[in-house]
């Protein structure tokens, strides 16, 4: 390439950041542009101001990341974004994944927020085969039973329908892997927290170690700009929006109440920041970057 003409890709979406002794790392798996239709629960000039404020006019785009904790020698992936089988702007996880010094056969575990395709279709191939073959996937229980019910083909739960293929070719493809969860230790440090409502088995994952903690919560929250001030603020990709609502305040006053740190799966890479209490309710406030030496 010439000398006057610059990258344009940006660089990998890699992130570094300890807890207490264990390593956690952030794998961009891409991004995910939404509708204001889809969300529900306060006006739509709310929402766009809301964006506005933030700095991000337009329509939401969504981060999708993914995590690496490695801790006592084992090498666990919670999610794995979209993948390459979902829509074009994800399935960086591989690439990114090799940019960070892993390949699947590292993973012993995964641990999966729930079953949406851009949380669990990074574990499929092209062919939808299975690409983390040595793991083992631990999965809510009440997500497992939901997803494999044949009874949702006849349209009972609207959110669910599109998801549906996705649904029964991970479970198939990782049959033999699947370890249903339920709330509690899954790995030692790793507790699995149940926040029902956006699937009936949607969790978070929370990293205890030396005194430090983090907390995962999946898609707690999907658009931060707007879901961090507004709670009650829904979308038509929860199964059950009342619960979502409240599994979503519930989190926000364990954090905010305990100022513990929170990532997610839509938080903005490095995707690590901390909740705040607030006139109007809650305030994100991003991680600063940090170094690890």
């Amino acid at each position: 390439m010439a000398a006057d003409q610059p990258l344009q890709k940006q660089a990998p979406g890699i992130y570094r950041r300890r807890i207490g002794d264990v390593m956690v790392t952030t794998i961009n798996d891409g991004y995910l542009d939404i509708p204001f239709d889809i969300l529900r629960g306060v006006t739509r000039e709310s929402m766009q101001n809301a964006m506005h404020e933030a700095f991000r006019p337009g329509a939401p785009r969504l981060t999708v990341n993914a995590f690496i904790v490695q801790t006592g020698g084992r090498t666990i992936l919670i999610d794995s974004g979209g993948g390459t089988n979902t829509v074009f702007s994800m399935g960086l996880l591989q690439e990114n994944l090799s940019t960070a010094g892993f390949i699947p056969a590292d993973f012993d575990t995964v641990l999966l927020t729930h079953i949406h395709p851009d949380h669990s279709n990074g574990l499929l191939g092209p062919s939808g085969e299975a690409l983390f073959t040595r793991a083992e996937i631990f999965l809510n229980a009440a997500d497992i039973r939901f997803w494999s019910d044949p009874g949702l083909r006849d349209g009972r739960s609207p959110a669910a329908m599109p998801y549906l293929d996705s649904a029964a070719s991970l479970l198939d493809a990782y049959r033999a892997q699947l370890r249903p969860a339920e709330a509690g230790e899954v790995a030692p440090g790793l507790t699995l927290l149940p926040l029902p409502g956006h699937t009936p088995g949607h969790s978070g994952y929370r990293v205890d170690s030396a005194g430090e903690t983090l907390v995962i919560w999946g898609d707690t929250v999907h658009v931060p700009e707007i879901q961090v001030p507004y709670p009650e603020v829904t979308s038509e990709y929860d199964i059950d929006e009342r619960l979502a609502e409240e599994s979503r305040r519930r989190i926000f006053d364990l954090v905010a109440t305990e100022r513990l740190l929170v990532a997610g799966m839509h938080l903005h890479v490095p995707a690590f920041a901390h909740l705040v209490r607030s006139e109007a309710g809650f305030r994100l406030v991003p991680e600063s970057w940090s170094v690890v030496v």
